[in-house]
């Protein structure tokens, strides 16, 4: 789609400026110990999230940069790409006004990936001028409400907007907070240059208006909750299989690299927004895209239902976000899950979590045998779904997973029907040395689609995974 390019364009361009902002001197550098630098914040912003930004709320800033996010792509499409959407009229916007919503024809990683990447520079333009997680929601909202309207003279997708609002406010928030854990305005000289150029590449909104205010040069104390209660990180580094009907039948292994990053304590860190929240990413090579998987998962509002010295059950509503895409199938959209998760301490050195999760799918995407439109090999569709799960952790350590997702989701454009997806999971790590070891995992996907106007289709794809694993905490 056009626009991603432009963004990658008025994102260089941003990039450029900021880095240079960087690693300009400054007159007032100074440098802060610990105890300085905790006193200072207390006294500057004992209940903000960054002493730099923001005393208040810079609305006008935020709304100045929604309009910017849509002036600038829209030029690069109209005078440099010279694409036909981009030429605009009122005629053009009374007519999307008058008509309304349609589904546009994308394919499946630019409407379930790149529309809510897109989506959550409109988010972070008011996460970053001052507003909280649910004051900057219906930011996100307007920013993607006014391009699919004005951005382009062809009628306006309801998909793009629902997926670039809520998959940009999932992403959004867990970049946002990323990018604060990665600056540090204590720093000076080349790792403080460092510092600020990989935020402004994890949060461009953010880092842009911190080069505006000065910040990214600025030394001071560091924001109060910059850290949270706990983080670590688990990854994989391996080879895949995945066949049909049976792992043997698999043509070739293909490499893959995935990364879980945990933030927060899903048991300790559930009373606001994304507190806790799990991203899971994972490359693949020989495949008809790198990026396999994407999911952000947290929690958005929770409450504990019990808890004694070994038991712990926790009832959450959660905001999640899926991306799943390889040459076998595609499985993608935004959900609203309630949780409930419980932990189990039979010993100091033995642990069991469990997690009931049901969930409702405002947008799916499937992939699809049948289905007519250009560009697209999938359904749109919603629907709810289940998910379990269980862990077996020895010393803090996972060495058995096993889970299970399933997924139903009536067709909304498409192909008239239902589509019934399972994901059934089994892994183990055995650790080798420190926080180094080797994990297993097989998992079996299913597919059983049932269509108005063409036979079913009825799909078993079982995966195996083996590769050297690392544990960070």
């Amino acid at each position: 789609m056009n626009r991603k390019s432009a963004w990658l364009v008025f994102t260089a361009a941003f990039f450029i400026s900021s880095t240079a902002t960087a690693q300009m001197p400054q007159a007032q550098e100074f440098s802060l110990d610990a105890s300085e630098n905790e006193a200072i914040a207390a006294i500057l912003t004992p209940q903000e999230e960054n002493p730099f930004c923001c005393q208040k709320k810079y609305f006008a800033v935020a709304a100045g940069e929604i309009i910017a996010l849509q002036i600038l792509p829209w030029y690069f499409n109209r005078h440099v790409s010279d694409d036909a959407t981009a030429v605009l009229s009122l005629s053009s916007w009374k007519h999307n006004v008058r008509t309304g919503f349609e589904w546009d024809p994308n394919a499946f990683s630019g409407n379930m990936f790149a529309h809510p990447f897109h989506g959550n520079v409109f988010f972070n333009t008011a996460r970053s001028n001052g507003y909280t997680f649910w004051e900057s929601v219906p930011f996100a909202f307007a920013g993607s409400f006014i391009w699919e309207m004005f951005g382009e003279n062809n009628r306006p997708a309801i998909n793009d907007w629902a997926m670039t609002s809520l998959g940009g406010i999932t992403i959004g928030e867990a970049l946002h907070r990323a990018a604060i854990m990665v600056r540090d305005n204590t720093a000076t000289g080349s790792r403080r240059a460092f510092k600020e150029l990989a935020g402004f590449l994890i949060d461009p909104v953010g880092g842009m208006n911190r080069a505006f205010r000065g910040e990214m040069s600025r030394v001071g104390p560091n924001p109060k909750n910059r850290y949270p209660s706990q983080l670590s990180s688990f990854g994989t580094i391996g080879y895949r299989a995945i066949g049909e009907k049976r792992v043997r039948n698999a043509e070739k292994a293909i490499g893959f690299a995935e990364l879980h990053l945990i933030y927060g304590n899903p048991y300790e860190d559930y009373k606001r927004p994304f507190d806790f929240f799990r991203l899971s990413l994972q490359l693949n090579s020989s495949e008809k895209t790198a990026l396999g998987l994407l999911q952000v998962h947290a929690p958005i509002y929770g409450s504990e239902i019990k808890s004694t010295e070994k038991n712990k059950h926790i009832f959450s509503i959660d905001m999640m976000y899926d991306y799943t895409n390889n040459n076998v199938y595609e499985v993608g959209g935004q959900s609203f899950a309630f949780s409930l998760r419980s932990l189990f301490k039979k010993s100091d050195k033995t642990t069991y979590l469990t997690l009931v999760q049901p969930s409702i799918y405002v947008m799916t995407g499937i992939i699809s045998e049948y289905v007519d439109i250009i560009d697209r090999d999938y359904d749109f569709g919603s629907g709810f779904g289940l998910r379990l799960q269980g862990i077996l952790q020895h010393r803090g350590v996972n060495v058995l997973r096993l889970g299970y997702r399933g997924i139903y989701t009536h067709t909304v454009n498409g192909e008239k029907g239902n589509q019934i997806v399972h994901f059934a999971l089994a892994e183990v790590r055995y650790p080798i040395w420190h926080n180094f070891g080797i994990t297993a995992t097989y998992i079996l996907y299913m597919r059983d689609s049932y269509f108005r106007d063409f036979p079913n289709i009825h799909k078993r794809n079982p995966e195996l995974r083996i590769g050297a694993s690392f544990l960070w905490r």
